[in-house]
């Protein structure tokens, strides 16, 4: 895909975002096929609505000779549990449980690999959530219709891999003997129990997906102290409602909470 047709399809996404109308699709010939694409779409409305950045999300097609898809996390999007999320910001009321990373030093660019105990010793474990949302209409294909299909999902992904708003919980310093893959999850609204798990991770370990990110960005601009990356969830998402206190508790690692407010 040209640059041309990049800056089309991100003034589209660019243009939802501000005024909040949700399109249906990106016309066909600025439609990301692969990840790659997605990306530079990506990055493009990043450039376009030049906004703080708090960190980064990365996701996976786990198909040969795919890139990961990476984007750009915005600090307006970005909340410090207990968190209160307006609904007019993100509107699908979907949340899903995740481990986010928060980086305490710069993992700076440079020409040879970062190796994972670099990586792991710069950073500190969150529990945290992700508010799912998509500036694509979901009257006709809802978001986890088009993330169930190849096509759409690499279309989805192009408007920031789906993110809604992220909510940060207490960080863990002392996070590198937790096995992330045995530790029980609940996710509750109310008190009550939406989704109750061990482990879950695509990666079982959800660090992984950080030393890919630290490579991947190694030519190009680094990491920052402070920014923060997130690598996926423990189970998928799941709809609530408005004013339910939403609690997602990973044993022996600590809590996020958020509440929907108009």
């Amino acid at each position: 895909m040209d640059q041309d047709k990049v800056i089309a399809a991100a003034r589209l996404l660019a243009e939802a975002r501000r005024t909040g109308k949700a399109i249906p699709e990106l016309p066909p010939d600025c439609r990301p096929q692969i990840a790659a694409e997605s990306n530079a779409i990506a990055a493009e409305i990043t450039r376009e609505l030049g906004e703080e950045i708090a960190g980064w999300k990365i996701t996976f097609l786990y198909k040969p000779r795919e890139v990961p898809f990476q984007c750009h996390l915005f600090a307006s999007r970005t909340f410090s549990s207990p968190a209160k999320v307006p609904v007019s910001l993100t509107p699908s009321l979907c949340i899903e449980p995740e481990i986010t990373f928060r980086l305490l030093a710069d993992l700076a660019p440079q020409s040879q690999l970062y190796r994972p105990e670099e990586v792991a010793e710069v950073v500190e474990a969150c529990p945290s959530m992700e508010v799912v949302d998509t500036r694509f209409e979901t009257k006709q294909r809802s978001i986890r219709q088009r993330l169930n299909e190849r096509a759409t999902l690499v279309e989805a992904y192009a408007d920031h891999i789906t993110n809604g708003a992220f909510i940060l919980g207490e960080s863990v310093k002392d996070w590198r003997d937790i096995d992330f893959g045995a530790v029980p999850m609940t996710m509750s609204a109310d008190g009550e129990p939406i989704v109750q798990t061990t482990g879950g991770h695509a990666f079982v370990d959800p660090f992984l997906p950080v030393v890919v990110l630290a490579n991947q960005l190694r030519r190009g601009p680094g990491m920052k102290a402070g920014q923060y990356v997130a690598t996926g969830s423990f189970s998928g998402f799941f709809p609530v409602q408005i004013g339910q206190l939403i609690v997602t508790n990973f044993e022996g690692v600590g809590q996020a909470q958020a509440t929907f407010v108009e």
